[in-house]
């Protein structure tokens, strides 16, 4: 907000005008903050600081001579809204300035309201564009996020898959295992059976061999 001050700084010439006539002016009070602000408003920490621009701003405006402004700071230094307070400040007003009109008086409110405007609009104008940069970097990064989380979702996805994969070939594993004994257990029991057979057939053809052998020593 600070950076809209110079909305209400005014040209040099008239700066020393203002200065060279600041006798003429109306007494001042330092109170001149603004009355009947929203309640609803006032836990807002920056209210404070954003009233005191306005009124800074329109204090470093005020117009040479006795204007709406002294009148301004007048009334709001009585703190009230009677029908008295508005007289005595518009005659002490004329004891300053005799061409002071109630036609003069509002005619200048309308520039201290017309710069209230553009400070108001320039603020505004920034503040939605500095929320309108946010909310585009803010979608922007979501998206970014957005597409992040979807590559490891579809990541993770894709390991799931591979782990039902290697689960279910460990599973068919498993069951190779088991029947692994069934599967070679005909061609063991047959190798057996004929490891058998050829011890037997060995001893009942030396049998037969030393029969013969000893019949002959027996027997020529």
């Amino acid at each position: 907000m600070k950076s809209f001050k110079d909305l209400f700084i005014k040209p040099e010439a008239e700066e020393e005008n203002n200065t060279s006539s600041g006798s003429l002016h109306f007494p001042k009070s330092e109170n001149t903050s603004l009355e009947g602000r929203d309640s609803s408003a006032n836990d807002n920490k920056y209210l404070p600081e954003i009233i005191d621009v306005y009124e800074k701003g329109l204090q470093s405006i005020n117009m040479p001579g006795y204007d709406f402004y002294d009148f301004f700071v007048a009334v709001k230094a009585a703190g009230s809204q009677d029908e008295s307070v508005y007289r005595m400040a518009f005659q002490m007003g004329r004891t300053m300035d005799a061409s002071i009109s109630k036609e003069k008086l509002a005619s200048d409110a309308e520039f201290y309201l017309s710069k209230i405007n553009e400070v108001y609009q320039s603020y505004t104008t920034k503040g939605r564009e500095k929320l309108e940069n946010i909310s585009n970097e803010m979608r922007s990064e979501r998206d970014q996020l957005n597409s992040g989380a979807s590559q490891l979702e579809a990541e993770i996805s894709n390991l799931r898959q591979q782990i039902i994969n290697l689960e279910k070939k460990l599973a068919d594993t498993k069951k190779d295992l088991v029947k692994l004994d069934d599967k070679y257990k005909p061609q063991s029991d047959t190798i057996q059976q004929k490891l058998q057979a050829n011890d037997q057939a060995m001893e009942i053809s030396i049998q037969k061999l030393n029969s013969v052998k000893e019949g002959i020593l027996k027997f020529l």
